[in-house]
């Protein structure tokens, strides 16, 4: 009876930390987006512990409160983004490495947001999309009106480069949300519950799978085809993502290369020109050439072993 009481009352706890997370949020200027970002720690937590049905017992009475106290829409909104940062992510944290966890969210979140557009496509006015981004562009075009460093033309490249690989960048975002909450809930299960997780390895051993690089070939090759739009649109999506992907396989590369190396007796000097070194490599133009490239070396011919041998 005891343990019933008690799992009543934790299912309770996180339901109600989910709906004060999500009401600071909407609420508090400025640092609400924090309570967004958090919203749904609890429910990963408790579905990890208790397991999927907890889970989705929290998630459906904060859903009931939220749906009480927010607009509907806003309300399905918060329980599909707290189901797939929530449950998937606490079902699959027991059984797989952080990188699969995390992939498996973002496509969890991305699949739901593909479905919410889909549905606003076919519900809403005709050409929702094309309104919306001409809309934002008039916007940026009224905004920057009258400056002399950003033209109209300037603009217009903007939108519609946005156009193209909003996808990717949604993604993108996905991943880094979905990462942020894996570092909370892992703390949150070390220090509050004693209960260690599967960690990343060590930044410096990240090595991409060499089947990638064809793929990154592919999706380079397909720019140059005549091809349909939206079907080329896919492929720049996909070199993007790839794009970032090898550069911080370049980045753990080139640390992996540094950390071989003192420059000074001093560790911490060596940090810092090795931090100076890796800063330069990512934004001086030259330099993140190469380091893309490297990172896709390393992805085919494991370089790492090359200069392991020679130091």
């Amino acid at each position: 009876m005891f343990k019933k009481n008690f799992d009543a009352i934790e299912i309770v706890l996180a339901s109600s930390l989910v709906v004060f997370f999500v009401l600071f949020g909407f609420y508090v200027p400025t640092l609400g987006f924090l309570g967004l970002l958090l919203m749904a720690v609890p429910i990963c937590v408790i579905t990890y512990k208790k397991g999927i049905f907890y889970g989705l017992l929290s998630l459906f009475l904060s859903g009931i409160v939220l749906a009480i106290l927010l607009p509907y829409l806003i309300s399905v909104i918060i329980c599909a983004i707290n189901f797939s940062l929530g449950i998937v992510m606490g079902q699959i944290l027991k059984k797989e490495k952080p990188i699969n966890v995390l992939l498996a969210t973002t496509a969890a979140l991305a699949g739901l947001f593909a479905l919410g557009i889909a549905y606003f496509i076919l519900t809403g006015p005709k050409d929702l999309m094309n309104n919306l981004y001409a809309a934002f562009e008039s916007y940026m075009i009224s905004y920057y009106q009258g400056s002399s460093q950003i033209t109209t033309d300037e603009i217009k490249q903007f939108v519609k480069s946005l156009e193209i690989y909003l996808p990717s960048l949604i993604i993108l975002l996905f991943f880094v949300w979905s990462a942020f909450q894996y570092k909370i809930v892992l703390y949150i299960l070390r220090y509050v519950y004693r209960i260690e997780i599967a960690q990343f390895g060590d930044f410096k051993e990240i090595r991409i799978p060499y089947e990638l690089s064809l793929l990154f070939l592919i999706s380079l090759i397909a720019s140059f085809f005549p091809i349909s739009s939206e079907i080329k649109n896919v492929f720049l999506n996909i070199e993007l993502i790839l794009t970032l992907v090898y550069m911080f396989a370049g980045i753990s590369v080139l640390l992996y290369i540094l950390s071989k190396k003192l420059f000074f007796k001093n560790n911490t000097l060596t940090r810092i020109i090795n931090f100076i070194i890796v800063l330069l490599f990512v934004f001086v133009p030259f330099l993140s050439f190469l380091l893309i490239f490297l990172g896709i070396f390393d992805s085919v011919f494991n370089m790492r072993k090359y200069f392991h041998s020679k130091f």
